[in-house]
């Protein structure tokens, strides 16, 4: 049988989640070759021709189909720009600081298109697929998003391997005072590639093993360029299903390399963080009758943890740690074979440690959201 236990691991959040840098650079000079060097062997293509009818002679006892999923999502949240509760009272003050901020809470609209064509060959199959989203607040207009990945999932029976690459070309998180720039308050936005890599295997029958390893290249707006970098992510965790429900735990270790502060000699914001994820899923339940087939439900929660510990020497980042802890809790209906609802409540809370009292001021935060997607698949 072919893997196909969904683990719900490469699904991207509509924003992120408090990206607190505010330091980094994208200064690389570009590589071009001025002298090619002229190649003076000769090229034999009758071994790749033979390759390629090959494998389209193979492909031709093969068959596949494209599969396509719409989602239509709503998300509703009482602190859309994270602010904390000093900020909050600045806002309601009217601190000119905080004049970006049309509502603390705000709703979200959000579009996705998933496509995907998977290939059977013999025990193989071999799924390409591309996803793009689109999303924007309607308060705070300026929190909008434009997002696209592509993949590659190769699965044989027991065991399945993936690639992925998002491009997110705009993130809008708040303004920030250009202090070493303009002295303006300036919008904080950035871009940001992923390229991600997965394992998933099942060894046994009701045990499902993976791991993953994550790359991002974030570039910030040219006001912000001291807060550019990268950030590297390995997950290693597994998945165990009893009769009536199932559990699910990874850990996860982060690095953010913080190097765009070097060319301005600004503040080092590079950080190390160990993140914990537990799910509790219960087994689908019919709506009606006893089959689950057509109409099904099931609810889970889902609670993470994320120790962040700064690395920088200086006054702001210097022994600074977050403990970050979400809470989540939702609910899936199968309505139909084609039509599913989600219902989903997210609690985000970030505590702060750090000597420096304007950060113990100024960054810690409570969130909660509200969320509904409808999907269809045809």
């Amino acid at each position: 049988m072919t893997l196909t236990e969904d683990l719900k691991l490469d699904k991207e959040s509509t924003r992120e989640v408090y990206p607190d840098q505010q330091n980094d650079s994208k200064n690389e000079d570009s590589k071009k070759i001025t002298s090619p060097r002229t190649l003076g062997r000769r090229r034999n293509f009758r071994p790749i021709i033979l390759c390629i009818t090959v494998f389209l002679i193979g492909l031709g006892h093969a068959h596949a189909q494209i599969e396509a999923e719409i989602g239509l999502a709503a998300e509703y949240t009482d602190n859309v720009f994270q602010l904390s509760d000093y900020d909050m009272a600045r806002w309601k003050n009217d601190d000119p600081k905080l004049d970006f901020v049309n509502t603390t809470d705000d709703l979200q609209l959000a579009l996705r298109l998933d496509l995907s064509y998977p290939i059977h060959y013999r025990w193989w199959t071999f799924t390409p697929s591309v996803t793009g989203k689109i999303s924007q607040n309607l308060s705070n207009t300026e929190k909008e998003r434009h997002d696209a990945m592509f993949r590659m999932r190769v699965d044989r029976h027991y065991w399945s391997l993936s690639a992925l690459y998002g491009y997110y070309p705009y993130t809008y998180y708040r303004h920030f005072t250009d202090s070493d720039g303009t002295g303006e308050n300036e919008k904080y936005s950035y871009e940001r590639n992923l390229y991600r890599a997965e394992l998933v295997v099942r060894p046994i029958k009701k045990l499902t093993t993976f791991s993953n390893i994550r790359y991002e290249d974030l570039y910030y707006n040219q006001y912000f360029t001291e807060a550019d970098g990268s950030r590297l992510t390995t997950e290693l965790g597994a998945r165990y299903s009893f009769p009536s429900f199932s559990l699910q735990g990874s850990y996860s270790y982060r690095n953010f390399d913080n190097t765009g502060y070097k060319d301005l000699a600004a503040n080092d914001g590079s950080y190390e963080s160990n993140i914990y994820r537990g799910v509790l899923r219960l087994k689908p339940m019919p709506l009606s009758g006893e089959s689950t087939k057509k109409q099904s439900w099931h609810p889970y929660l889902e609670l993470t943890k994320e120790d962040r510990y700064y690395q920088g020497n200086n006054a702001w980042y210097g022994a600074r740690t977050y403990r970050i802890y979400n809470t989540k809790a939702g609910l899936e209906l199968n309505l139909h074979p084609n039509w599913k609802l989600s219902l989903d409540y997210l609690h985000n809370f970030r505590n702060v440690e750090s000597p420096n009292a304007s950060v113990l001021r100024l960054k810690e935060f409570s969130e909660n959201r509200l969320s509904a997607a409808v999907n269809y698949r045809f």
